[in-house]
Order: C-alpha cells, then structure tokens, then sequence
C-alpha cells in the first residue's frame, strides 16, 4: 500500500490502535475462570499497548506483547515505565503470522481488534495450538449486530471485511474450532467514538493541513474520514464483539 508511512503517522499518535476501552478489556479478564495467580499471557497484535497495561495491573502475570510495528511497541515500553510496570511486559516484534512459539504454552491469549489479519478462523485455530490445555482466549472482533444489515454497509465490508459474519455466526465459529463460550458483548459506543474515531478526527484535521498538497497522504486520511463517518452512520447495525472463551482439548 502506498502511502503507508502517513498510515503510521496518524496512527503513532493516537492513544490506541482500535476502538476499546480499560473497562471493556476489565470487564472480559474478570469473566476468566480459576485464572492462575501468574499467568503468562500473549497480547497479539498489542498495538500501543494500552490493553496490555491493563492486563498487566489486573493479572499480575507475565505478558508478551507481540506486535511488529515498533514505534507502537516503544509506546509501549515507555507508558510501562511510567507505570512501574515494564517488570511484566516483554514487547516483542514479530508478525502475528510468524509466531514461533512452542504448543500448549499460554494461559491465556488476548487480541483486541486485531486477530482478523490471520484470518479469523485461522487466528482461532492458531490460538488453540498456542494455549494450555484449559487456557483462556480472549479477542474482539468486528460482526454485524442484526441478521440484515443495510446494503451499503454489506457493500463496504465486501471490499473493506469479508469475513465480517452476524455474532451467532462467530459463535457457531467458535464452536466448531473447540472452543467453550464463556461470554460475549458488546463494546459501547464510546470505546469507537471517546476512545478511538474522535482522538483520530483531530488528528487528521492536524495532517490534512500539514500535507495540503500530497495526494497519497490526503488519500489514505479521506479512507480514514469516511470510515469514522461509517460508522456515525451505520453504529447500530455493526460494532465489536469481545468474545471470552476456554480451550476444549
């Protein structure tokens, strides 16, 4: 894709990679079962971090924080510092596609609005080799929240998310890829809107007036405008769904 360094730009400055929230990440680690009191943790596709700092607070585990854009992962080393938290964190740079970890070795799998570049059933899959017997994954991913959602939303996930499928849809997934279902919701609106689209609006008002006269970097921030505007439009027929489930043997 060209252009991608005006990608990054955009996104280096804002406070989280996706839509979500700490209460949100809070509320699907408390569901976890018979957690262990240390567990160790693969964030996938961490992004700046901030879920990871969450989860280093409420877990008192050991997380690898994977992802391989390492601006976001010195983000991240520095909001830990600042935290007192860096002692639980190991940020990683490697491609989710390219983990190399050994079988049956997390308690648990965390991926925030970033599973879906493996593919996600492939990323189910991948998670349950990767996890103990009993572990714990736990991910957000984009559905639609109503069996028929309107036409120009389906066109645009055609080209922008084809797997984007209704939750029940999901669930069946799940299921099928040995998987128990502990819980599922949905992320509120303020984790799109306070937590993400608006801190990303006064952002691209910045960059749309410091590359006035590039057409690629105007390109990608109007992509990136008429996302948020999608979403304004059609947030009651498609949203994040946090999926909390345990690994069946």
């Amino acid at each position: 894709m060209d252009g991608m360094e005006y990608f990054y730009e955009l996104f280096e400055a804002l406070p989280r990679g996706g839509p979500g929230d700490n209460k949100s990440t809070k509320k699907a680690f408390n569901t976890i079962p018979k957690r262990p009191e240390q567990p160790l943790i693969l964030d996938i596709g961490c992004g700046p971090g901030v879920q990871t700092i969450e989860l280093a607070k409420l877990s008192n585990g050991r997380i690898i924080a994977l992802d391989n854009h390492q601006a976001f992962l010195d983000k991240l080393t520095s909001n830990a510092k600042e935290e007192e938290l860096l002692d639980h964190i190991v940020p990683t740079n490697i491609s989710m596609l390219d983990m190399d970890f050994g079988e049956n070795t997390f308690d648990i799998i965390w991926s925030e609005g970033a599973l879906y570049f493996m593919g996600f059933q492939n990323g189910l899959r991948r998670c349950h080799q990767l996890l103990k017997n009993d572990g714990f994954l736990a991910v957000t991913e984009l559905v639609y929240l109503v069996n028929n959602p309107p036409a120009p939303l389906i066109q645009y996930f055609e080209k922008e998310y084809p797997d984007i499928k209704p939750v029940k849809d999901k669930i069946d997934l799940i299921e099928n890829e040995r998987f128990h279902l502990i819980t599922n919701f949905t992320l509120p609106e303020s984790s799109w809107l306070d937590c993400f689209y608006l801190p990303m609006e006064e952002e691209l008002t910045r960059l749309n007036k410091k590359y006035k006269s590039n057409k690629i970097a105007l390109g990608i921030f109007e992509e990136m405008k008429n996302e948020i505007n999608l979403y304004k439009k059609f947030s009651d027929f498609y949203g994040y769904e946090f999926f909390v489930m345990q690994r069946i043997n």
